[in-house]
């Protein structure tokens, strides 16, 4: 068996063991696992070997970011398209260009390659934001805001390292150059996540078997990201718009099926590949930190206070400034309180560390690459303290009082429109059966009426303190319910030889029913 196979089967279990803890206490799983891949990292038995970087950033975080995207609203960020742009090409380019010359200024560390550091840290990262965003409970279009930034800004990032990694290769680049490689990335991505988004949504629709059509979407990720880097395109960014076009697709259909079984999996995907994203990264970070010698280190330590000084303060002055040009365009004061939060909410994660280790080995003349290792170590130890930082915003979010608003009563609203339109379309559809001299049983509309018209009249009734309490009380009584008669199904299975032929489609259907 070989070295790499082992590594990643020990690996997965144990970033899926310990994400299975902290997701059972509640806790974000991004810190734990990755201190338990920090951990495995310094043991002298155990996996040593990560894999091919390359590897792991088609593998592990081409398929992550499409299950993030796939979770992603279309409608949501494009109501919010106006910021979501601004962030995720202005806000990169300023931190590029902050942490590049910063860097430059207090070290022997070329330009080309301190510009390079600024764009593998300038991204914020889709996996991270994400869950601490929801975990915050920020209002829903802040975090549409912050979700759209973090998913688009790795094309902009991407892009903006491959200009500089040419630079530091080459010695230098023209403006021309810097433009075509752009236009590249942006245009190529764009195309082949839309080409992929819609294949993928055609074969959905069209498919009568969801199994099927659901495990192209596992392996369509990975192709889209190859095919979109062999134009010169961005992989990410055609990964990121393959799976919002698909997403949009499913929420768009009436059918169900597929979107169930798409939302299932692609949860355990997510999931899993978390945890391998987190866990591969705090192996990297001690791998990288233990082959540095002192002056590396001291060295290293100094990027990192800078680095961090120049991300956050380049975000905060960005999204500062650019609250207040919006204000004075709108002639409307803006909110500064979630501006405060937007600018905090600036987490690093996989991606970044993934898109160190594109940092070649050599230059054109075929020499070393200077600081190639200190470079890999400040990414590392920056994506370790954002985290940090990171779980600091759901308590700066209670005190400035800021909290996602109540959509109960929304929600009763949408409920009872749904259920109104239910009684007419069983209106509709006992008077089509009556014209076609096939009436439907008066017992059976009678039986499906009356559970609508009871759902209407509890939506209806003002609500009170006590509904809550009923509502729990149904829905336990209900669950209890449903679990006899599962017990009852093994019972039968068991003493009357009952198949599971016969068994596992009950199982399913009670299963389905818990949901």
């Amino acid at each position: 068996m070989s070295s790499t196979l082992t590594w990643f089967a020990v690996s997965t279990a144990l970033a899926i063991g310990v994400a299975l803890v902290t997701r059972q206490r509640g806790w974000g799983m991004a810190l734990p696992v990755l201190a338990a891949g920090a951990i495995t990292g310094l043991l002298p038995f155990g996996p040593n070997a990560p894999l091919n970087p390359e590897v792991a950033l088609v593998t592990v975080l081409a398929p992550l970011v499409f299950g993030e995207a796939l979770g992603s609203s279309y409608l949501d960020i494009r109501r919010v398209r106006r910021p979501v742009l601004i962030l995720a090409i202005g806000l990169v380019i300023a931190t590029t260009a902050a942490i590049g010359f910063a860097v430059f200024a207090i070290s022997a560390i070329p330009l080309a390659l301190a510009l390079a550091l600024g764009a593998i840290l300038a991204p914020t990262d889709a996996v991270a934001v994400s869950a601490v965003a929801r975990r915050a409970s920020l209002p829903r279009r802040l975090v549409s805001v912050l979700e759209g930034e973090s998913l688009v800004n790795d094309g902009t990032g991407l892009t903006v390292l491959r200009v500089a990694l040419v630079a530091a290769v080459a010695g230098s680049v023209t403006l021309i150059d810097v433009s075509i490689t752009f236009v590249l990335a942006v245009v190529g991505g764009i195309v082949v996540g839309l080409i992929g988004g819609w294949g993928m949504s055609w074969v959905t629709a069209k498919s009568t078997d969801a199994v099927a059509a659901n495990s192209l979407t596992l392996i369509a990720p990975i192709v889209l990201y190859l095919a979109a880097e062999q134009i010169e395109g961005s992989g990410i960014l055609a990964v990121v718009v393959a799976a919002l076009y698909l997403a949009h697709s499913h929420t768009s259909s009436v059918r169900s099926a597929a979107r169930l079984q798409s939302a299932a999996l692609w949860r355990h995907v997510t999931f899993a590949l978390q945890a391998m994203a987190f866990f591969l990264v705090g192996m990297e970070l001690v791998d990288t930190l233990l082959k540095l010698d002192r002056s590396q280190l001291e060295l290293v330590a100094m990027l990192v206070a800078v680095v961090t000084i120049a991300l956050i303060l380049t975000r905060v002055v960005f999204i500062y400034v650019t609250i207040r040009i919006e204000g004075a365009r709108r002639r409307e004061p803006q909110n500064m309180r979630l501006a405060m939060l937007a600018a905090w909410a600036g987490a690093r994660g996989p991606v970044s560390g993934m898109a160190a280790f594109s940092i070649p080995l050599v230059i054109a003349d075929g020499s070393t690459l200077p600081y190639r290792e200190e470079l890999l170590a400040t990414t590392f130890v920056v994506i370790l303290i954002t985290l940090l930082l990171s779980q600091t915003l759901a308590p700066l979010a209670r005190r400035l009082g800021v909290q996602s608003a109540d959509e109960t009563e929304r929600l009763r609203r949408i409920d009872a429109v749904l259920a109104r339109a239910a009684l007419r379309r069983l209106d509709e559809v006992e008077e089509e059966a009556a014209a076609q001299g096939r009436p439907i049983p008066a017992d059976v509309a009678a039986l499906v009426r009356d559970s609508l018209d009871q759902r209407l009249r509890a939506l209806e009734q003002q609500p009170d303190q006590s509904a809550p309490m009923v509502l729990a009380t149904q829905i336990e009584l209900r669950r209890l319910m449903i679990r006899a008669e599962q017990e009852e199904i093994l019972r039968i299975r068991d003493e009357e030889g009952l198949p599971d032929s016969i068994v596992r489609p009950i199982q399913q259907a009670l299963d389905v029913r818990l949901l």
